[in-house]
């Protein structure tokens, strides 16, 4: 009897906790960006988290990839909608931009590029805002939460049309468009421009080239999100609210940096850092690749990769990186997809996919090539391998610049670079032992958390749905017009009352310097 009354008593607790999990189980909506496969990547990693503590997952995305992303993440549920090729433009903008990553690009055409696809973002956030079935199917889900990547603000305009008490939150590596949407104030006189290779010392040239660049996006930013967006939110929102009112907000935003990696910056109590959420605990590599691992010997291997957009070059450019490879002693584990490079080394391995996780986590991997990417590079610190940086476009000018400020690797130009350089760079790292010394030390310090990225992020969303959103945490400065933000209305107050101030004794003493003058005038005539 005893036997049986412990097993059910067992049995009980066992059901209590699977009630209580339900129970505690939430509906989260995920809005990803139409393209750009690592923000997709940052977004599903969250949602299988959230799958893993018992919520529901949903995805909306465009149908004629509704099959892929099912195959990647059977977990989640998906919703679909019909955008009419307007996916698929956009992916092929992205391509023909990525085929000139070989020559210098400027920030300046960066923005060129961004306005090229601003038609295409408005029909794609139009179509599926304004998909009758998607959106009752969507209410009708009583979704908790939405979490939206904030370089397409489509969840933020997608959570209040979908219901007015949804609260949402964004993940973000810089913010792009909206300058003020956390509020956060942005001293320029340390904080570089996310485009620029400046670290957080400037000398005046670059802090004036700074100050020009936030400047003129101060004004560009808005105005570019103005037109895409504006529109649409009088559409399906409201005529009273703006896009940048609307993406303002946002409950909490989960910002892709760290304090040991990114330079220190004024924060705000709802911006919480994630930087490197996705790096998982090393798995073991595939048995040919552990070979070819082991075959360096004492000599260990070197990781390539120019991240998920970037898998072929020209052949110029790979005769470059193939005959710098092939003068190592090191091995050379290569991701590439294109065709085999002329004079590629028998040490070099190319593969069209790498476990790039467990291969940067291997303790035979000496070195880490990279676009400096930010997940490559999360990667890459929390092992502690030494970088070489040939940064492309977008955040990696900076992220480059991050590496070399905090002594983990050095910087290439990927437009210039030739053969004698990129081998000069890759043996220097090799050889010289405070570049690992200090990948160590910083690794040691990263790790050194009481929470994981991951497990912070998860805490913080739960939080959110706790609650029902943060409204407490936002500043007052995101509704504040400009001139208020900058206190120009109190500066032109005070200026006057100095002026009326200066003024008034400046016309006292006249008043008595002129009389002093006329009574001593009279005196001197009637002497």
């Amino acid at each position: 009897m005893a036997v049986v009354s412990k097993s059910s008593t067992l049995l009980l607790v066992f059901l209590g906790l699977l009630i209580t999990q339900r129970i505690s189980a939430e509906n989260v909506l995920l809005v990803p960006t139409p393209c750009t496969e690592s923000l997709w990547f940052t977004l599903s990693n969250i949602g299988q988290a959230l799958v893993g503590r018992g919520h529901i997952v949903t995805v909306v995305v465009p149908e004629d990839i509704a099959e892929e992303r099912r195959a990647e993440r059977p977990d989640f549920k998906f919703e679909t909608f019909r955008d009419q090729g307007t996916h698929a433009l956009l992916k092929e903008i992205d391509a023909q931009d990525l085929s000139n990553i070989e020559s210098e690009t400027s920030v300046y055409q960066y923005a060129r590029d961004v306005t090229s696809t601003t038609d295409v973002i408005t029909k794609h956030c139009d179509l599926l805002l304004g998909d009758i079935d998607l959106m009752s199917r969507l209410k009708a889900a009583n979704f908790s939460l939405v979490v939206y990547d904030c370089c397409y603000p489509f969840g933020a305009m997608l959570a209040p049309h979908m219901d007015s008490r949804v609260p949402y939150i964004a993940t973000l590596r810089t913010e792009l468009y909206f300058l003020r949407a956390s509020g956060v104030p942005l001293p320029l006189s340390y904080v570089p421009f996310w485009g620029f290779d400046f670290t957080d010392n400037m000398n005046f040239v670059q802090r004036v080239e700074n100050v020009f660049t936030y400047s003129l996006l101060s004004i560009l930013g808005p105005w570019l999100a103005t037109n895409t967006y504006d529109e649409l939110v009088r559409k399906y929102i409201s005529e009273k609210e703006t896009i940048k009112s609307v993406v303002s907000n946002t409950d909490l935003w989960l910002y892709q940096t760290d304090h040991v990696l990114d330079f220190p910056a004024p924060s705000m109590p709802n911006m919480v850092q994630i930087g490197g959420l996705h790096i998982g605990a090393v798995s073991p590599l595939p048995k040919e690749l552990e070979t070819f691992v082991q075959s360096a010997g004492n000599d260990g291997v070197i990781v390539v990769s120019f991240g998920s957009i970037v898998k072929t070059m020209s052949s110029k450019k790979t005769r470059i990186f193939a005959a710098a490879f092939a003068r190592l002693r090191q091995k050379v584990v290569w991701r590439y997809t294109g065709e085999k490079p002329a004079g590629l080394g028998n040490n070099t391995k190319l593969m069209a996919w790498i476990p790039q996780n467990d291969l940067l986590g291997h303790p035979m991997t000496r070195a880490f090539i990279t676009h400096a990417g930010a997940r490559g590079m999360y990667e890459a610190l929390h092992h502690g391998v030494p970088m070489v940086c040939l940064p492309l476009f977008f955040d990696q000018p900076g992220n480059a610049a991050r590496v070399v400020a905090r002594g983990l690797g050095v910087k290439l130009e990927f437009s210039t670079v030739t053969t004698d350089e990129l081998y000069q760079a890759i043996t220097h790292v090799l050889t010289n032992n405070s570049y690992h010394k200090t990948a160590a030390r910083l690794s040691r310090l990263y790790r050194d958390q009481p929470q994981s990225p991951m497990e912070r992020a998860v805490w913080w969303i739960e939080h959110v749905i706790k609650y029902g959103g943060l409204p407490h945490l936002r500043a007052r400065a995101v509704e504040l017009p400009w001139y208020q933000y900058h206190l120009l209305d109190v500066a032109v107050f005070l200026f006057a009352v100095c002026t009326a101030v200066l003024g008034t004794v400046w016309y006292s003493c006249s008043f008595v310097c002129k009389k002093m003058r006329c009574k001593i005038g009279a005196k001197v005539k009637s002497q």
